[in-house]
């Protein structure tokens, strides 16, 4: 019975890693549907398969705390529409499990101003749940994150072709424990919509000053802010680890 018990023990130990399940082993070219498990938490995706394009670990330094930091996982997955990019994601999850909570990424999002959405639903220090909408103009530069630059790389590599500009739907959530922090690129190509004219991120034709006067855009980018504020509570379950097995997120209405 104590070998038994022991046994027991390491299996455990095995599995659990600073208090989060064992993450999985990233690798470029995965594909994953319905939603993704990281070790107890998921991240839910929108319907059809996303291959893994591009992925980092790194240290955390933004304890909310000050304490010994722990590390954060940034990954990029795709889904295609023959040589184009339908929509792209980028998250990013801490790796192991605290009991003082995370500053979040990309949470200063849901404060700005100057974009088309952005949303505070709740905001203490050790729960956070936000979400925003902004037009991204693509470009890779010699600051860029690593696993950005592999994902561009991997478009390059297969002919694909990535779309000049995407509107983005983030969402955070954060709790004591862990947080995920989701952004999902919509191309606006797949709805019918020209290249734009002016790809400057201030200039741009989807910038929210010029959408402003072009009924079209305006109706496509306000689809992704319904989408975000109908399926920010499908990535919270998601962090509590409460998605069922397949279980995702819709399309925009504009996507589908």
């Amino acid at each position: 019975m104590r070998g038994l018990a022991v046994w027991m023990l390491v299996l455990v130990i095995g599995c659990w890693v600073n208090g989060v399940f064992a993450q999985p082993k990233w690798a470029v070219n995965q594909v994953y549907e319905g939603n993704i498990d990281i070790g107890g938490v998921q991240v839910p995706l929108p319907p059809g398969p996303w291959t893994v394009t591009g992925f980092q670990s790194s240290v955390n330094q933004s304890r909310s705390d000050g304490s010994i930091p722990g590390s954060s996982t940034n990954v990029a997955l795709a889904q295609f529409a023959g040589d184009m990019v339908r929509a792209y994601i980028a998250f990013s999850y801490n790796d192991r499990s605290m009991s003082s909570g995370w500053t979040v990424p990309d949470a200063k999002n849901c404060s700005r101003q100057e974009i088309h959405h952005a949303k505070i639903v709740r905001d203490m220090q050790l729960d956070r749940r936000c979400q925003y909408v902004n037009h991204i103009v693509y470009s890779v530069g010699a600051n860029s994150a690593q696993w950005w630059k592999d994902s561009i790389e991997f478009a390059r590599k297969r002919g694909i072709v990535m779309p000049m500009v995407a509107i983005a739907g983030g969402i955070v959530v954060s709790d004591r424990a862990n947080y995920v922090s989701a952004t999902y690129f919509f191309n606006p190509a797949i709805a019918g919509f020209p290249a734009p004219q002016n790809t400057a991120w201030s200039t741009s034709d989807w910038n929210v000053l010029n959408v402003a006067g072009d009924e079209k855009k305006k109706a496509f980018v306000q689809s992704v802010i319904d989408w975000a504020e109908k399926n920010r509570q499908l990535v919270e379950t998601g962090l509590a680890g409460k998605l069922k097995k397949g279980e995702g997120l819709g399309w925009p209405a504009a996507m589908q």
